[in-house]
């Protein structure tokens, strides 16, 4: 995987510990769970007992003008045309798994003949 350079040696060790291919090698998902997330390097500063108890002031807090407030995104997201999927929507009582079904295919070796 490739990092930008411009990010923190910490950075780059908790984005590769995160988006880790093999779930089971992902940070966060060894026996001490979340644990293993707060010790890294990157986020050692946090102090997370006051993060919990919400006795940390966030250094920034946007101004917001209602709930549906977009002031804060940027124009190339608002200004987007919508478009709509043309998928229907399912009906609201049926599966709209119905029939289908799936088999995944053997995995092949591209480097053998097999």
């Amino acid at each position: 995987m490739k990092l930008p350079k411009y990010l923190s040696s910490g950075a780059h060790s908790l984005l590769k510990g995160l988006l880790h291919k093999d779930p089971s090698k992902r940070l966060g998902s060894g026996p001490t769970g979340s644990e293993e997330i707060k010790r890294c390097k990157w986020l050692k500063t946090i102090n997370w007992r006051k993060l919990e108890a919400r006795e940390i002031q966030p250094s920034f807090r946007p101004e917001i003008a209602g709930k549906h407030c977009i002031a804060n995104f940027d124009k190339r997201w608002t200004d987007t045309q919508l478009t709509f999927s043309p998928a229907s929507s399912p009906k609201s009582n049926t599966n709209p798994f119905t029939d289908f079904n799936y088999i995944r295919p053997a995995a092949t070796n591209p480097f053998t003949s097999e």
